[in-house]
């Protein structure tokens, strides 16, 4: 199991990887729900820390609704990354919450070749299945950060598998995230979850403020 942590710095991201993670999702603003990382941030990482770092991709913390000045914004932000970030984390939602394809295709036209984890704005639309369907038009998103909109994995095991066997059908990994801690660890490897993803459940006292806690990310290392 790939276990994935949320840094902020270069220095968290190091750390995180000395306590076992295997790579990071490299963010700013995490107590705004994660934005765009630091220029500083990314290059630091790609030349001092060499730890894989997907890097997210979202200039506020409104919805996923993007203006035009947002989205030139965020493929500049993608360009000036590109020889750095390992994947790109994004996602772009219409008026309906469904995935708004124009804006995807736009800051998918700056990529090139590396891959996108499609963000938990997945879990928003109305129809899952359907989402899916509609990313794995593109094959540049190779990912989707998600929990299927299910609160409890215990109570779930039987639609997590269903989810992830349709996900895999379609070409797309799924990243778990939401609700992953040391508890629900074990169930979502029964369930054959293959990678996961921590943010505040890495931190102490699970509050997004705090710092790292080292504990915690090495139980979770060792669980995996």
């Amino acid at each position: 199991m790939i276990l994935e942590i949320v840094t902020q710095t270069a220095d968290e991201t190091a750390y995180a990887h000395q306590l076992g993670a295997d790579r990071v999702e490299l963010v700013s603003a995490i107590t705004e729900g994660a934005l765009t990382p630091t220029y500083g941030s990314v290059k630091t990482i790609k030349e001092e820390v060499n730890v894989p770092a997907f890097c997210m991709i979202r200039p506020h913390p409104y919805r996923f609704i993007y203006s035009e000045y947002d989205i030139k914004e965020m493929q500049n932000d993608i360009i000036n990354q590109l020889p750095y970030a390992s994947a790109f984390v994004l996602g772009c939602l219409d008026a309906n919450d469904e995935i708004d394809e124009v804006t995807l295709a736009k800051l998918l036209s700056v990529v090139g070749d590396t891959p996108v984890t499609f963000h938990k704005a997945i879990d928003k639309t109305p129809d899952f299945k359907k989402s899916v369907l509609t990313l794995a038009k593109y094959p540049q998103v190779k990912r989707i950060l998600t929990n299927f909109g299910l609160k409890n994995p215990a109570e779930n095991l039987d639609k997590i598998k269903e989810y992830l066997a349709f996900c895999t059908s379609n070409g797309l990994t799924v990243t778990f995230a939401g609700g992953v801690n040391l508890n629900s660890l074990p169930l979502l490897k029964q369930a054959a979850v293959q990678e996961v993803h921590i943010s505040s459940a890495a931190r102490i006292d699970g509050l997004a403020k705090n710092q790292l806690d080292p504990n915690t990310i090495k139980a979770m290392a060792a669980c995996k």
